[in-house]
């Protein structure tokens, strides 16, 4: 029997877990349910315990420029590292992204550090 995927805000044990629904939905490129999970409570900024990685690194590594906007305009995602130190910026230049959103991600990344 396959394992059943959680609901939405909750983890495999059943308790609620909005962080946890946050990065699932952004690996799924689910903006719907980004907004859901930070509409429940989830911390934007929430890191995943292994990889560091939060929604707007997910987001960039994905390619997907319209949840990373979404995240950054909408929901103030921080500019920050990973857990091997890397930004946004160098996931953008690491996964090659399109020009859009590897131009956007430096020019907001930019900005929030104060340098725009």
């Amino acid at each position: 029997m396959a394992a059943q995927t959680p609901q939405r805000g909750r983890n495999r044990s059943g308790s609620h877990d909005p962080n946890g629904a946050l990065l699932r939905a952004a690996y799924a490129a689910d903006s719907a349910g980004v907004i859901a999970a930070l509409e429940d409570g989830a911390d934007v900024s929430a890191g995943d315990s292994v990889t560091g990685l939060t929604a707007l690194h997910i987001a960039v590594g994905t390619d997907n420029l319209p949840l990373a906007r979404i995240l950054i305009e909408d929901w103030n995602a921080p500019f920050c590292p990973d857990g091997k130190g890397r930004w946004p910026s160098v996931i953008a230049a690491e996964c090659r992204v399109n020009d859009a959103l590897a131009d956007y991600v430096v020019e907001a990344e930019s900005q929030f550090l104060g340098n725009g």
